[in-house]
This record gives structure tokens, C-alpha cells and sequence, in this order.
């Protein structure tokens, strides 16, 4: 019977230095390599060289290995720099891999973010350069999964504590992310080795709805769906379904129970929340073809995706809940002020009429009107809500906290952007705003509905 290793063991000429402890199919260590290269160390209980599909799984780890060392998989993906067979006390197999460093997996950095919010009072994702970090992290974890996936790779097993985040100054995003834990990855395009000997590797609170059926074969699909549960924790500050119970976890994935997310922060454009929030909620459907591809999700967090409605929940669910107010960048003399929300949006119209388009507004300040002659200006990226609105009169009530953005592109052009999850639109011009879109010197932004004709507050934009 093979033996577990200890510090200090040497074996096929590498030396143990750490003992990290059992997992469900291997032992793992830290080790010096013939090299002297420190390598993450496995050595494996399943598949013992005496099971039949030993053979199978050697080999199937030979071509993952070679799909992940080509293309850009090879910057997402950890390394393997070994693999081969020895006695230790019994027959063997080892795998060594290279070590990642300089860095924390994601479930170590969420951990000590929220241990900051304990101690602080504050909450973590609505912090700015916090928020900003979680939207890096997103966009390179799902950079991640498009990589492998165009190599008909499947991790099977993701989760934010097997997803690397190392700093590295010399990117343009800050950090290099490495997935780990790829030994029991799938190739989309070969069946598994132990397929109908053991299950599919998964772990609890992030398997999918294939890994929770039986017969089922997690599937490219199946990475996206766990993608979405790390990316709702990242830029909508929870985890829909985790539960201890893990049979009351897959009855909510059975049911669809989770909502469109109301982020946390606004998507720096051209990406749009309303966008992001529709394509998160798509990842966690129960039917894998309605699910999006990584490399669109992927697209639509860096704000090249296709517009899309959201995807329509029975009519008993609830809505998504707004975000609650952030501090609002305007500038001196404005302050967000607390107070209730009605419920409900009178039927009454507001009289304001639509406005044609004139002009790109392009310029330094943007100026927005009301209809009493109050007006203000805008010099920096601005979420707008209830605290800018109330300056203009009552129907001010109407907006959000956090209705919708306004910030200036490249070459000045100011761009309105809608904040997902609003309970009344976001309108221009009395059209309802879906995602995005350049501002023209007089045009009018307000809330209401579209389709009834319900127009509040209308707030006119002009160039200064």
C-alpha cells in the first residue's frame, strides 16, 4: 500500500518541503524540483495504477496538458512540469505542476475583504478602488474560461479559492489569474477516463445542474454556470444560492431561484450594468443551451456583447432590489440625502415634451435644466438619483438612489448610462434607455414608463 510523503522525502529526484494535506483524490505538497524550481507537488489515491482505467487517465492527462501549454490558455492555466510513476510504500501516481506565488486565490482575497468590513463598518464592493478590482477580477476570470474553452477544455471544477490572482505591475489589468486544481478537468471533445467508475469532480455550493444530475456530464456549459456564481459574489456582493444544506443548494439551481443582480457599481463603459446583469442571470439557468458562451460573456463584460433583454422571470417572482445609495461625484454642494421610495408611479403624465436631438454634446461641463429654471453642472463621472433629483421638486421621489450614469468618453462626448435594477425606467428623450448611449445637446432625461406615456422630472442637457 503506497505511503504518504513527508518533509524531508526525495523521490523520483524531487524533494518534499511542505506538507499541504489530503484532498479527495491526491495528497498535496510543495517540493524543489531536479532543477531546482519549486513545483506543486500531487500525489494521487485515485486512480491507483491498479484500477483499469489507469492506463486511460494517464494518457487523458497527457493531452489536457498539451491542449493547456498552446495558445492563450497557457497564460490562465497552471503548468504541468511532471507527471510518472513510482513506489512509495506501493505503486504511485505523481503529478508536479509550477507554483504559483505572490498572490491569494480568490476566496482568500473575498475573506479578507469582508474581515475589513468587519472591522471597518463598511461595505467592501461599493468602496471605489474595491469596486474597481472586483470588475478587473471579473473580466480576467472570464478571459480565463475563454481560453480554455476554445480548447474544448473544461475546468469542472471551479470556485473562487481555485482561481489564482497574482499582482503583476506589467499588465494592464493589475493581475494574472491561474486556474489550479485542473488534474480532473474535462476535454469537451473525449469522455473522462473514469467515467461510470467515479463521479465528476465538483464542490459544494458552485456544482452545476450537470454535476447535481446523475448521468449528466459536466460540459462547457457547466463552467459557465459556475463562472456566474463567482461573478455574482464579485459585482453583486452575494452568492445566490449558498447553503450549508447542499440538497436545498440544488433545489434553488432546479428552480431558477436566483434574480438578475442589481450591481454593486457601475460597469465602466462602453459594458453596460443592465447587460451585465442580464448575462449573469442567463449563466445560472437550469438549461445549459440558454446559458451564454464564455467568450460572449467574456465580450459583454468589456462592453462588446450584443443588447439583449433581460430574461423574464414567472410573474410571482420578485424583482431585482436596487442597489443602496453611494456617495454621488459632483462636486461641493451636493450631498445624498436619505428618504423613502414611493412604491408606485402615478399614472399621471408629466408635461414635458420629447425633444429632437441637436448636437453631439461634446464639452467640459454638462448642464442639466429643469423645468423651474433650477439647474446644475456636471464636470466628472456622475451617478445619478433621488439626492441630485429632489433639488428640482418632489417628483424628484421618483428616482432611484442610483438611476443611471453620466460620465464623458473619449473625445469629450458625454454618454448617459442606465443602472440595472431601477423601479422606473430611465428615460431620454421618452424613450426607455436599455444600455448606453451618446447625449446630443438638448436632449431630456427623466424617469417613468415608455409604454404608458409616463414621463417625471424631466432634466434637459446642454453643453457648457
Amino acid at each position: 500500500m503506497a505511503k504518504k510523503l513527508k518533509v524531508g522525502d526525495a523521490i523520483h529526484g524531487y524533494r518534499i518541503t511542505q506538507v499541504f494535506g489530503p484532498g479527495m483524490m491526491a495528497i498535496s505538497y510543495a517540493a524543489q524540483a531536479p532543477s531546482g524550481e519549486k513545483v506543486f507537488f500531487k500525489q494521487y489515491k485515485s486512480p491507483a495504477p491498479t484500477v483499469v482505467w489507469y492506463s486511460a487517465f494517464v494518457a487523458y492527462q497527457k493531452e489536457l496538458a498539451a491542449r493547456v501549454r498552446t495558445g492563450r490558455a497557457a497564460h490562465f492555466a497552471v503548468r504541468q512540469v511532471d507527471a510518472f510513476e513510482e513506489r512509495w510504500g506501493g505503486p504511485c501516481y505523481f503529478q508536479a505542476f509550477e507554483f504559483v506565488a505572490h498572490g491569494g486565490d480568490l476566496q482568500q482575497m473575498l475573506d479578507a475583504e469582508r474581515e475589513r468590513h468587519r472591522l471597518t463598518k463598511r461595505a467592501p464592493p461599493r468602496e471605489p478602488e474595491v469596486w474597481a478590482r472586483h470588475v478587473t477580477w471579473a473580466k480576467v476570470l472570464s478571459a480565463a474560461i475563454a481560453a480554455l474553452h476554445e480548447i474544448n477544455v473544461v475546468h469542472a471544477d471551479l470556485k473562487p479559492a481555485n482561481a489564482y490572482l497574482i499582482e503583476d505591475s506589467s499588465l494592464g489589468a493589475g493581475y494574472q489569474l491561474k486556474l489550479i486544481d485542473m488534474d480532473f478537468s474535462l476535454l469537451s471533445d473525449r469522455r473522462a477516463p473514469w467515467h461510470g467508475f467515479q463521479g465528476y469532480v465538483g464542490s459544494d455550493n458552485y456544482r452545476s445542474p450537470e454535476h447535481l444530475t446523475r448521468g449528466s456530464v459536466p460540459s462547457l456549459a457547466s463552467d459557465v454556470f459556475t463562472c456566474g456564481l463567482m461573478l455574482y459574489e464579485l459585482l453583486a456582493g452575494n452568492h445566490p444560492y449558498w447553503r450549508d444544506d447542499q440538497a436545498e443548494y440544488a433545489a434553488l439551481v432546479q428552480a431558477y431561484a436566483a434574480k438578475p443582480p442589481a450591481l454593486l457599481g457601475s460597469m465602466p463603459l462602453p459594458a453596460s450594468n443592465e447587460e451585465v446583469s442580464a448575462a449573469l442571470y442567463r449563466c445560472l439557468s437550469p438549461d445549459p443551451t440558454a446559458r451564454p458562451t464564455a467568450a460572449a460573456l467574456r465580450d459583454i463584460l468589456n462592453g462588446r456583447g450584443a443588447k439583449s433583454e433581460l430574461p423574464k422571470k414567472p410573474s410571482s417572482a420578485p424583482s431585482a432590489a436596487p442597489a443602496p445609495a453611494a456617495p454621488l461625484k459632483i462636486g461641493p454642494g451636493v450631498a445624498p440625502v436619505p428618504a423613502a421610495r414611493p412604491k408606485t408611479l402615478p399614472v399621471a403624465a408629466a408635461e414635458a415634451p420629447a425633444r429632437a436631438a441637436g448636437d453631439a454634446l461634446i464639452s467640459n461641463t454638462l448642464q442639466l435644466l429643469g423645468s423651474g429654471g433650477h439647474s446644475i453642472q456636471i464636470g466628472i463621472r456622475t451617478e445619478l438619483g433621488k439626492a441630485v433629483a429632489r433639488q428640482f421638486g418632489p417628483d424628484g421621489e421618483f428616482w432611484d438612489n442610483r438611476q443611471c450614469i453620466l460620465e464623458r468618453a473619449a473625445g469629450g462626448q458625454w454618454v448617459v448610462a442606465p443602472i440595472a435594477g431601477t423601479t422606473n425606467e430611465t428615460l431620454v428623450n421618452g424613450k426607455t434607455l436599455t444600455a448606453p448611449r451618446a447625449l446630443h445637446d438638448g436632449d431630456v432625461l427623466a424617469v417613468g414608463r415608455q409604454e404608458k406615456g409616463v414621463m417625471k422630472l424631466p432634466l434637459t442637457a446642454r453643453g457648457r
